[in-house]
């Protein structure tokens, strides 16, 4: 789908007047790029309006565990303007994303007092909140297999084949749910004889979703 700048706020109903939307623009990011980097410092905010993106976040130890995966309409870079900080988490497309980009000097001159779009950085706010307190919960709570299981559930949906779920790095999905690939290639051994899932060189292609979801005992990374 291609969408120009004003169509886009049209669709989304985003409280941006039309008297200010020449100053914006569109940014893309294809797949496996970095949008943004955690320790940098934050440009605008970020409107994602097509594609999916996922949210890393790094431990004391130099960890990185997984947060959520990002559909339209998610925000980002708001709260490193609203803290005045540096950016707090590595975000990478997994498809080809495009975002409204709303430079910072835009932002504080034109909608930084809107109380109206004010409103949908609040609403964002309140998402991320919640989705870094089942987050925490999952990591610390819940089993390897459920964690594993939310992984592949989440991510399917984002499969453009419906078929495969193209993980050749496991090592790479090992730290981003706080295991080992050793542990992961023992579940997939296990799921492959339950007749769940079935690995091969093409990736992860599920067999049994209704067993697989039942495994991840409801948790999304979303």
């Amino acid at each position: 789908m291609s969408i120009n700048l004003k169509q886009a706020c049209e669709q989304f109903n985003l409280p941006i007047p039309l008297s200010i939307q020449h100053l914006l623009m569109l940014r893309t990011f294809h797949e496996k790029e970095i949008i943004l980097q955690s320790g940098k410092e934050i440009d605008g905010l970020y409107l994602l309006i097509e594609g999916r993106y996922y949210v890393t976040t790094r431990e004391v130890t130099g960890k990185e565990l997984l947060l959520r995966y990002c559909n339209p309409l998610s925000v980002l870079g708001d709260i490193e303007i609203l803290q005045d900080c540096t950016i707090q988490s590595d975000c990478i497309a997994s498809s080809k994303c495009t975002f409204i980009f709303i430079p910072l000097s835009v932002y504080i001159t034109y909608l930084q007092m809107d109380g109206t779009f004010t409103k949908l950085l609040l609403k964002e706010l309140a998402y991320k909140l919640q989705t870094c307190t089942i987050s925490s919960r999952v990591n610390a709570l819940a089993s390897v297999e459920a964690r594993f299981a939310a992984y592949l559930c989440t991510i399917y949906s984002d499969s453009s084949t419906k078929d495969y779920i193209f993980t050749s790095n496991l090592n790479e999905v090992a730290s981003l749910i706080g295991t080992t690939k050793r542990h992961l290639n023992r579940i997939i051994k296990t799921w492959g004889e339950q007749d769940i899932i079935t690995r091969t060189t093409e990736g992860i292609k599920i067999i049994d979703f209704a067993k697989l979801d039942l495994y991840s005992e409801d948790i999304r990374y979303e």
